[in-house]
């Protein structure tokens, strides 16, 4: 009946049937990366299959996950099951299909958690139910839940150096993260490095109007001389509108600043395709790397610096505004964006291998973990997995690297919390 309301004003044709769907459970999906199965997406097949972990939870613990596709986990003795692909949690129907998702495990396992884990983030749904329970509640930093996640999957006991790249994830000190090294064990972590952040203007709407975004990482790189009328994709954005965003990034008027990979990914898909809008979540990111070409076409340049707004300075950023300027100069001159795109992925391979054998060189060759949604990109995965060869790393394979596996983090991280 749901598919005959919804769909039946654009589906060609509908299969339907008269049984009862007794659990409801999205197709998995999975693409190989790095010569290996990776699962995206969790879900029919998979679920609920357990994960064993390698030391069981004191008491279990009910993980309610993010809020873009969106899958809970319980964790109870030395197994951690997920629950199936519930998907992003922005409207009523889909909290109510994740509070059913939640219900189900409990359930099916005939239990009651001791403990719910959830995002920092006070404005994600699965958050505000979370706080609505009446059993203890822990809150798990984003991106160590997703450093957490990858340790669980492999069994690692920790430390790790873990490099968690993805959107966006709300930060311990208030801003938001996205692209972040870790030293991290199951009940705490130390940030290692991050990336010089950039304002999004608007907020959210700088996700769907990336253009934005591309403004200030250019005034960031060229100060007042950014080119924008170098630019193709500058052409078509009325100028009144450059002067706004630029007002609001000045002012500090909701522009908070970010570190998310995912909107470097998107800023640079502005400049080198042309494209100054996105109709869903990553699909910028996703369209930059199609484009590249294979093979080695060379990399920008980068620097080392310092987060401008990190407590006393000390914590290193790689500075992307060397490799900006750079791109500039090659969409001016006509420079194919496969050839932009393999330079621009390769790049970031170089920035972070450079910081990954720093923190090898101060820490000692513990494992190293690869995990967010970043790492759904099969490019900058391999890339890396090359660039940090001879060393013990990890890719996410049965667990999906963004945050549909992300509770499987939380869970483990809350036990450890409350072992603490």
């Amino acid at each position: 009946a749901e598919a005959v309301r919804r769909l039946g004003d654009i589906a060609d044709a509908l299969l339907v049937h008269d049984r009862a769907i007794a659990t409801r459970c999205d197709d998995s999906v999975a693409r190989v990366i790095a010569g290996q199965p990776t699962l995206l997406r969790r879900s029919r097949g998979y679920v609920p299959r357990a994960i064993e972990l390698i030391a069981p939870v004191a008491q279990p613990v009910l993980a309610v996950g993010a809020q873009l596709k969106n899958a809970c986990c319980i964790a109870v003795g030395d197994s951690a099951y997920l629950g199936p692909h519930v998907g992003d949690l922005d409207n009523l129907a889909a909290l109510g299909l994740f509070e059913s998702s939640a219900a189900w495990l409990q359930q099916m396992l005939e239990l009651q958690p001791a403990l719910i884990a959830h995002d920092l983030h006070p404005g994600y749904l699965s958050t505000r139910y979370a706080l609505g329970r009446t059993e203890r509640q822990i809150g798990v930093q984003h991106h160590h839940a997703h450093v957490a996640s990858a340790m669980a999957e492999h069994g690692l006991a920790g430390p790790v150096i873990g490099v968690a790249y993805d959107g966006t994830g709300w930060g311990t000190d208030g801003t938001s993260w996205g692209g972040e090294i870790l030293l991290a064990g199951y009940d705490r972590f130390e940030r290692l490095a991050t990336f010089r952040p950039v304002a999004l203007a608007g907020g959210d709407l700088a996700m769907r109007e990336p253009w934005r975004v591309a403004v200030a990482l250019l005034d960031d790189a060229f100060g007042s001389d950014a080119p924008l009328a170098r630019l193709p994709a500058f052409a078509e954005i009325p100028a009144r509108w450059v002067v706004v965003v630029r007002g609001m990034i000045r002012a500090g008027i909701n522009a908070p600043l970010a570190r998310g990979i995912g909107r470097l990914f998107d800023a640079i898909a502005v400049l080198g395709l042309g494209r100054t809008h996105a109709r869903y979540e990553g699909e910028l990111a996703v369209a930059w790397n199609v484009a590249a070409a294979d093979g080695d076409h060379g990399h920008y340049p980068f620097e080392i610096g310092h987060d401008p707004v990190a407590a006393h300075g000390a914590l290193p950023a790689i500075d992307p505004r060397p490799m900006v300027r750079a791109i500039v100069d090659d969409v001016a001159a006509g420079i194919p964006p496969a050839i932009i795109s393999a330079r621009f992925h390769d790049t970031l391979v170089a920035a972070t291998a450079d910081r990954v054998r720093a923190a090898v060189a101060t820490h000692g060759r513990l494992p190293i973990v690869l995990t967010g949604g970043a790492f759904q990109n099969p490019r900058l995965a391999q890339g890396l997995v090359s660039a940090l060869s001879g060393l013990d790393v990890h890719l996410h394979a049965d667990v999906p690297p963004g945050d549909g596996g992300i509770a499987l983090g939380q869970a483990v991280v809350a036990d450890a919390i409350a072992r603490r």
